[in-house]
């Protein structure tokens, strides 16, 4: 992070002394909006996604209000500031809206659109983005915590074994409420990058899923999905009708077919929310078990190939755990433990191949 703030004063410097008065204000200063003038996005070239250290930022809003009407998915006010460091803070006046089809009815702080149309990102990476999806603490239970931090890493494990993914930003978030409790929350969430910018970074377009079946997805893709979800024990997912997955196609290949890109962990065993459950096309009963999801293949190879990926990935992802030092100690061998229990299946071949053929889908039912 140091690094990171040293690179960002040497390019702002000059600017930050001439807008010297802009909002740089603590949050524990902020007293109204008025006292909030915007100050223009002057960080052209930073990736907000390029690396790990969480960044710091402020939500002030009617907190009352939003959990009041969550369900009904209405935009409401909101200011947003992103702390880049103690004397440097960017101001965003935004709009904000609960989404998620099950945690905007079960959760106290749903997850939220973050969007910017009405105060435009001048950003490099982010430009033209006019929504952010933030993922929210759910509840300020302790548990919670973990959950979100859990949630997080299920996303940093695919990163290791696909560019065709979603990356996140972790944040430490201040939310004030502007409403009749006026009380403050500090808890841990992230960012999901736009899948637009996804695409973009892999010479691609979205495409539609509401017609997308077994054969316009890449098989070897379409695999690798379905194994990292088997490894983290994940049934919320569908190819078909595309649920909890997006559908990115190539623009440099001659090709009709597309790669999924997979997306919300939360009904996880890897996870592991207290809300879970395993969906009604899987038959096992609990979230910590695992099924296989794929599709069929007649042929080994065509699996041997993705469970190859995942050994000469093993020690990097579970790195990404070990290295992951916002969880305990405790917590983060309880996450390996859990992901090691597939590296442990995948080692004898034969077996996890049979494992693979008796639990895969056909294409009629998924």
């Amino acid at each position: 992070m140091k690094k990171i703030n040293t690179l960002l004063l040497i390019i702002l410097l000059p600017i930050y002394l001439f807008a010297q008065k802009s909002d740089t204000v603590s949050t524990s200063a902020i007293t109204s909006d008025s006292h909030l003038s915007a100050v223009s996005d002057t960080i052209v070239d930073f990736d907000i996604f390029a690396n790990d250290e969480p960044l710091n930022i402020t939500l002030k809003y009617d907190i009352t209000s939003f959990i009041r009407n969550k369900k009904k998915g209405e935009y409401l006010d909101a200011i947003m500031q992103i702390h880049f460091s103690d004397n440097l803070t960017k101001t965003k006046n935004i709009r904000i809206k609960a989404r998620g089809n099950f945690r905007r009815g079960h959760c106290m702080f749903p997850p939220i659109h973050l969007n910017f149309s009405t105060h435009p990102i001048q950003n490099k990476v982010l430009k033209g983005t006019k929504k952010l999806k933030l993922v929210t603490h759910c509840s300020t239970l302790k548990e919670y915590k973990n959950y979100i931090l859990k949630e997080y890493l299920a996303y940093k494990m695919y990163n290791v074994l696909s560019d065709n993914s979603f990356r996140v930003k972790l944040l430490h978030i201040t939310y004030i409420d502007t409403g009749k409790k006026k009380k403050f929350y500090q808890q841990y969430g992230f960012l999901i990058e736009p899948i637009d910018l996804v695409a973009k970074r892999n010479s691609s377009i979205e495409v539609d899923p509401t017609f997308i079946k077994k054969e316009n997805v890449f098989e070897v893709d379409a695999d690798g999905v379905a194994l990292f979800q088997y490894m983290i024990g994940n049934t919320d997912w569908r190819i078909k009708g595309g649920h909890n997955m997006k559908f990115t196609k190539s623009l440099t290949k001659v090709t009709n077919q597309v790669m999924p890109v997979p997306y919300d962990f939360d009904f996880s065993g890897f996870v592991g929310t207290r809300y879970s459950y395993p969906q009604e096309w899987t038959s096992i009963d609990d979230v910590k078990d695992r099924e296989y999801l794929g599709y069929c293949r007649e042929n080994d190879l065509d699996y041997l190939a993705n469970i190859k990926k995942f050994e000469d990935s093993k020690e990097e992802i579970l790195n990404t755990i070990a290295e992951f030092n916002y969880m305990s100690e405790r917590d983060r061998e309880s996450a390996i433990d859990f992901i090691n229990g597939f590296f442990k299946e995948i080692k004898d071949t034969e077996d996890f191949l049979y494992t693979l053929k008796i639990e895969c889908r056909s294409r009629a039912d998924f």
